[in-house]
């Protein structure tokens, strides 16, 4: 991975900081926890702008120590071949099969996205979470997203006089179904996270009155209770079949909602300030650490290149708070940020790492 050639790490629980000047591949270590644990970079979607300029192919072993015991995770890229993935020296079925879900949270600049992104940003980040968190949930999603393409795929071909609408009730039926699963998982997992968020917002001096709400697609469902959700969501799909035909894509539905993200009477998503936003943000992640720790297993926290963009106080907050129990990996060019917290210290200088 750039610009490494080899590294070979053995980081401890607690607090570790990984330090060194710009460029010297901080980022690029945090980049192979994720990739270890869940098969994807945190920064790209490319996969082919992970490998080193030069390099064939990437790979990364990670001996992660989780609620099942140690395993052996192995992950290679190369362009024009692919992924392949071993778990305890096993050929893995599939990525779905393989990630270690719930293992890792990442900040990396880019996760401002999950505040002030658009609303696909938000939702997904608060779905990484429930699918942690809730057995099924990621499958149901899938399942949901799927039906949805099929109906979507099916009104093009009614406005284009290519089919009748006959067939649609049999799509919307699925995902009704599906679709009040997610609504439904969304609602708990937000439910759930009001407190923390608050709590964690207040401590990082973000504010009191903290709020988090799912604002529902339609709005009309937010009304409903949980168990009428499926009826209330297929009847909404029924009575909107006409207009979305002219559209020729479903306009409403779970994917369409966005999360709330609140400080008092701001929206911090629309009107906070770059501060504030980063401080939701961080809020909102250790949050959901708190979630996961609770229903699955506590994960890595992995906050890369923060530090830097939070004033003295709110920086010490956040390492005094994050610190003290589980695994915690921070980047700063500067190790002076971490010192009298107890951290492990790992050096890194232009694609190794330092006695």
């Amino acid at each position: 991975m750039r610009p490494w050639r080899r590294a070979e790490l053995e980081l401890p629980s607690g607090l570790v900081a990984i330090t060194g000047p710009n460029g010297a591949g901080k980022t690029s270590l945090v980049e192979a926890i994720v990739l270890g644990c869940l098969g994807v970079s945190p920064r790209t979607a490319r996969e082919a702008e992970i490998v080193r300029r030069g390099a064939e192919a990437l790979h990364v072993t990670l001996d992660l120590e989780g609620p099942a015991g140690a395993r052996r995770r192995e992950i290679g890229f190369a362009p024009r071949r692919g992924r392949r993935l071993r778990l305890d020296g096993e050929p893995a079925p599939s990525l779905a099969a393989w990630r270690a879900r719930g293992a890792v949270l990442v900040f990396i600049p880019d996760e401002l996205r999950s505040v002030k992104g658009p609303p696909a940003a938000r939702r997904r980040a608060l779905d990484r979470l429930i699918e942690a968190a809730e057995p099924g949930y990621a499958e149901r999603l899938s399942g949901y997203l799927e039906a949805l393409a099929q109906r979507n795929a099916l009104l093009r071909r009614v406005r284009a006089g290519q089919t009748g609408p006959g067939t649609l009730p049999a799509f919307e039926a699925r995902m009704a179904e599906l679709g009040a699963a997610v609504a439904s998982g969304r609602r708990r997992a937000v439910a759930a996270l009001v407190e923390p968020f608050a709590r964690w917002l207040e401590a990082l001096g973000g504010g009191p009155e903290g709020r988090l709400a799912v604002e529902v697609s339609p709005a009309e469902l937010a009304e409903v209770p949980e168990a009428e959700l499926e009826g209330a969501l297929a009847e909404a799909l029924a009575s909107r079949r006409e207009r979305e035909i002219a559209a020729a894509q479903t306009l409403t539905g779970p994917h369409r909602d966005d999360l709330q993200i609140a400080a008092g009477e701001t929206d911090v998503r629309k009107l906070g300030s770059q501060g504030e936003q980063r401080t939701a943000a961080l809020a909102l992640l250790i949050a959901g650490r708190e979630h996961l720790s609770a229903r699955a297993a506590r994960p890595i926290l992995l906050l890369d290149d923060v530090l830097s963009e939070l004033d003295p106080e709110r920086r010490e907050r956040l390492l005094l708070a994050v610190g003290r129990e589980g695994q915690v990996v921070v980047t700063s060019a500067d190790p002076a940020v971490v010192e009298g917290l107890g951290a492990h210290l790992v050096r890194v200088e232009d694609g190794r790492v330092a006695a």
